[in-house]
């Protein structure tokens, strides 16, 4: 009984529950607007929310609100609810419905909806974008058209909390002529992981390919700030009384110059807009009128104090070119001087840019636009005078006023490349007197048809000049007739660009600041573990090291040293070579347990000991300057047997070698390195000989080269004794190059008086 009826109090709160009054939840009527819904909801949002409301039935009653607004919020599902008395609560989700990765912790969790139901469009939809738009037209742009991106979604209690201050930032921005872009977090999914946003909301500027995200509290001065800072410092000139002459003199860099007067200390995102989009074009310079330090200034180019005020100067620096004055200059009227008079009177075609700008394409002959462009060069001191010339000439010219015609000059030896490229028809003179000139008719991007001025710019018949000029340009520009010449033009150099070294560090700079970003975007528990593990890995490493080189150490005193030092090769005090006798109390220290090196042995006996010896220490005694080498002689009239055991060994005891004379060994000379187990043989010609008629053990022990000749035949003639050690020089040269091979022996014979 007691079942039954707990079962029926539970029906029946269900039946309350699924029947309770939306529209009460949220204290509007049934005909109110999607407007008037969307602000009731973020009103009772905040007031329930559970971090803001310590009722203990705030949490149901947020609850509650975020359902209502769920279905009232859309229009089809507010409709079911009008004619069916379902919620959003009750309704079937489809199985493939969309995880959001920012609904994770509390405040996410549940479903807000502010950007994606309601009936229109707000502020934020507006400026949607995706990948592709971002990559194509705004990531492009930002060296001349910085980007506010603002990323949001439906689970976002911060984003309904900041977005009446986003949406008058984003006015502002669009007012000032700032790109901006908006996109949900979790429907342009390909955008947020390629900015990799980490969390919502995200406010971030895009400037000159790099991005800057906002950190601190979202205020209006804050935002403001925010935008404002991302522009760079130099983008605006200081000017006074001091300093406005040599600003306006300038114009030599190919720039045309910008004076605005305003009455503050810091410049608005008013002025920072159009002059960022014009850097490449115009300096920009400005006045404050609050201050005394620009009364000459302003007296001298008649300022309002009490207006603001734009002056545009070329090469003219006593006259403005353009002047705009207003009690609040406006976007659209700044930009139309601005782009009306942003080149000098006599531009250089100095990058590409300035050239496609000065120079556009036109494909039709009877539209086609011609570009009149001066040859000059930088480097020479006489340039000035045509350059003066010419520009006289264009500031006189009624061509000028011709939209069809521009007039430029251009710099031979700082592009070489394209200049190079009009090679074909050139005829013009290339004395003192006179400068090439080129017409251009550009078709396409980098299509060109040209002609050469025939006679150049002769400043000596300045008058012949103008006159031809003029003829050959109005004949093209009423005729369809074809220039005479056609060219692929490469790039321009950008003759504005940093040296290469600063570039380098602006490079490095930008990968430390994309560095940043990233790390930036994990919590301080990542780096905790990062370090911890890489402590982990290297002390690991080095206890492990550690513990080897002391275990190594161990073994090595536990075992008893058995290589000998090397004895000294030369007597430190007479300066003399040290010839060292093998007999068995020297064997163990110069063969058997010798340090790595070598040994040098001459066979002897006693008939010749004395004699090779002193020619063998001569030999050798260069020799003596290397620590590796000790030097020797054997006797084999005492130790002959132990030489024969040593070829026996090198040939495997293959062959008897019992009938060998110790007159036909003297004179060898070995270089032994006992502590590798092989040795080197030198051995005059009778040795060899002997030995080669000795079915060809010679191959086997390296005694004969390659270059010996068996047309020598068998028959042994004496050799003088002083002719045994000639060939001992090349032999030992030969060592050191590695050319002559290594005879190898399992070990050491035992050295034993025969």
């Amino acid at each position: 009984m007691k079942i039954a009826y707990l079962f029926l109090i539970a029906c029946l709160c269900a039946g309350s529950a699924s029947t309770e009054n939306l529209y009460k939840v949220l204290g509007v009527s049934k005909t109110a607007t999607q407007k008037e819904i969307k602000k009731a909801y973020k009103e009772m949002a905040r007031e329930w929310h559970p971090d803001k409301n310590s009722d203990e039935n705030a949490a149901d009653r947020f609850t509650k609100i975020n359902e209502a607004y769920e279905t009232l919020g859309d229009s089809n599902k507010r409709d079911q609810y009008d004619r069916f008395g379902y919620t959003a609560a009750r309704e079937q989700k489809p199985s493939h419905e969309y995880h959001n990765p920012f609904g994770n912790d509390f405040f996410r969790g549940f479903n807000f909806n502010f950007n994606g139901n309601q009936q229109g469009e707000s502020v934020i939809e507006k400026f949607n974008i995706n990948l592709r738009a971002y990559e194509t037209k705004i990531l492009p742009e930002s060296d001349r058209k910085p980007c506010f991106l603002y990323t949001y979604t439906d689970f976002c209690f911060d984003c309904a909390r900041i977005e009446h201050l986003v949406e008058k930032l984003i006015r502002d921005l669009e007012d000032v002529g700032i790109c901006v872009g908006t996109f949900h977090a979790g429907r342009a999914r390909s955008l947020t992981g390629a900015l990799r946003i980490e969390r919502v909301p995200t406010l971030i500027m895009l400037i000159n390919g790099q991005l800057t995200t906002f950190r601190g509290s979202v205020n209006t001065a804050g935002l403001n700030n925010f935008a404002r800072g991302v522009f760079p410092k130099n983008l605006f000139t200081k000017i006074n009384d001091g300093n406005f002459q040599d600003f306006l003199d300038g114009w030599n860099d190919n720039h045309v110059r910008a004076l605005l007067f305003i009455r503050r200390e810091e410049i608005s995102m008013r002025f920072l807009a159009p002059a960022f989009y014009h850097k490449e074009f115009i300096k920009f310079g400005y006045v404050n009128l609050w201050t005394n330090e620009n009364s000459n200034l302003t007296k001298k180019y008649n300022v309002n104090r009490y207006r603001e005020t734009l002056l545009m100067f070329n090469e003219d620096t006593q006259t403005p070119v353009a002047t705009l004055v207003m009690p609040q200059l406006s976007r659209s009227t700044m930009e139309e001087v601005l782009i009306a008079n942003r080149f000098i009177t006599l531009p250089r075609l100095s990058s590409q840019r300035r050239f496609e700008e000065i120079c556009p394409e036109e494909m039709k002959a009877k539209r086609r636009r011609l570009c009149v462009v001066l040859v000059t060069k930088k480097s020479e001191t006489g340039n000035e005078k045509f350059l003066n010339s010419f520009r006289k000439y264009v500031q006189s010219s009624s061509l000028t006023r011709n939209e069809r015609v521009k007039f430029a000059y251009i710099y031979e030896d700082t592009q070489k490349n394209v200049i190079q490229s009009f090679s074909k028809g050139d005829t013009s003179g290339t004395d003192d007197t006179q400068s090439k000139v080129i017409i251009l008719w550009r078709m396409e991007k980098n299509h060109l048809s040209y002609n050469w001025l025939s006679k150049g710019w002769d400043i000596d018949n300045i008058q012949d000049s103008r006159n031809h000029l003029e003829d050959q340009v109005k004949h093209l520009l009423n005729s369809d007739q074809s220039l005479a010449y056609r060219v692929i033009l490469p790039e321009f150099n950008n003759e504005h660009a940093l040296h290469l070294i600063i570039r380098i560090f602006y490079k490095l700079w930008s990968w430390g600041e994309k560095v940043y970003h990233y790390l930036a975007t994990y919590d301080a528990i990542t780096y905790i573990t990062v370090i911890m593990s890489l402590f982990l890995m290297f002390g690991m490493g080095f206890f492990l090291q550690k513990m080897a080189s002391i275990e190594e150490e161990q073994i090595r005193e536990t075992i008893p040293k058995r290589c000998k030092p090397r004895p000294p090769s030369v007597n430190t005090t007479t300066k003399c070579i040290n010839l060292y006798e093998l007999r068995p109390e020297t064997y163990e220290e110069l063969v058997t347990n010798s340090e790595t090196g070598l040994t040098v042995i001459a066979l002897v006996d006693e008939d010749t000991k004395k004699f090779l010896l002193e020619e063998f220490g001569k030999l050798v005694y260069p020799l003596t300057r290397y620590s590796g080498l000790t030097f020797g002689f054997v006797n084999l009239d005492l130790y002959m047997g132990w030489y024969r055991h040593l070829l026996e060994e090198s040939v495997d005891k293959k062959i008897d070698l019992t009938n060998m004379k110790v007159k036909n060994c003297i004179g060898t000379v070995l270089a032994i390195n006992g502590h590798r187990n092989y040795y080197y043989i030198y051995h005059p010609r009778p040795a060899r000989k002997w030995i080669r008629n000795t079915d060809k053990v010679s191959r086997a022990v390296g005694f004969v080269d390659t270059d010996d000749s068996d047309s020598d035949g068998n028959k042994e003639t004496p050799v003088a004794i002083e002719k045994l050690l000639k060939g001992l020089t090349d032999w030992t040269d030969r060592v050191f190059d590695g050319s002559i091979p290594k005879v190898r022996i399992p070990c050491w014979p035992e050295l034993a008086i025969k």
